[in-house]
C-alpha cells in the first residue's frame, strides 16, 4: 500500500555540523546521502563545520532591503541558496558542550534572511556523542526547524558511544531516508 505522505525525488539537503571529515558523525550523513540518492532523491551534503560561517548580527538588512540576502559575506554564501531551494533538511552533528556544533548553530541563524525555508517540508537530526547529552540539540531542532519553520519531523537519530557505527545505527538512518 502506498504511503500518502511520501513525496518522489525530493531536493535534499544534509548538513554535517561536525569539523571532522572521517569523523562518526560525517559517516552517519554519508550513509544517509547514499540511501537518498539510491531512493532517487536528489541530495546535497555541506561539511559546514570546516566552513567560516558567523552567526546572525540581527541588521535586518536582509529584511529592510526585501532582499532575503545576508549582507555578511563568509561560506554561507554558498549554503544559504542551498538552504532555500530544499525540501528536506538533515541537520547531523556532534555534541559539543552539550549541544549542536557552534557552526551548525550559526547556519540556523542565518536563516533569519528566509524566516522560514521556502520549498521545506520535511526535516530530520542525527546525533552524534562519546555519552548521553542529546536534550539541548534535540530542543533547538524541534524548536527552530519543526515548530518555528513548520517542516515535518522524519525523526531523530541519536548515537552515544560505540552505537555511532553500529548495524542497528544504520537501520535508524535508512528507516529515517525511507520516510522521505
Amino acid at each position: 500500500m502506498p504511503d500518502d505522505d511520501k513525496e518522489d525525488n525530493m531536493n535534499v539537503l544534509i548538513l554535517n555540523g561536525s569539523p571532522r571529515p572521517n569523523g562518526n558523525t560525517a559517516a552517519l550523513a554519508n550513509l544517509f546521502a547514499e540511501e537518498a540518492k539510491a531512493a532517487g532523491h536528489k541530495v546535497k551534503l555541506i561539511s559546514i563545520g570546516s566552513k567560516d560561517i558567523r552567526g546572525c548580527k540581527n541588521c535586518d538588512a536582509c529584511r529592510t532591503a526585501l532582499s532575503g540576502k545576508c549582507v555578511q559575506k563568509d561560506d554561507m554564501q554558498q549554503v544559504l541558496p542551498l538552504m532555500g531551494e530544499c525540501e528536506v533538511l538533515v541537520l547531523a552533528s556532534p555534541i559539543y558542550y552539550y549541544s549542536m556544533t557552534g557552526q551548525m548553530h550559526c547556519a540556523l541563524e542565518r536563516c533569519y534572511s528566509y524566516e522560514r525555508l521556502p520549498k521545506l517540508k520535511k526535516a530530520a537530526l542525527i546525533l552524534t556523542a562519546d555519552v548521553c547529552g542529546f536534550t539541548s540539540a534535540k530542543q533547538t531542532y524541534q524548536n527552530a526547524v519543526i515548530r518555528h519553520m513548520g517542516a515535518q519531523d522524519l525523526g531523530m537519530v541519536t548515537a552515544a558511544g560505540n552505537q555511532r557505527r553500529s548495524a542497528s545505527t544504520a537501520a535508524e538512518i535508512r528507516a529515517l531516508v525511507k520516510k522521505i
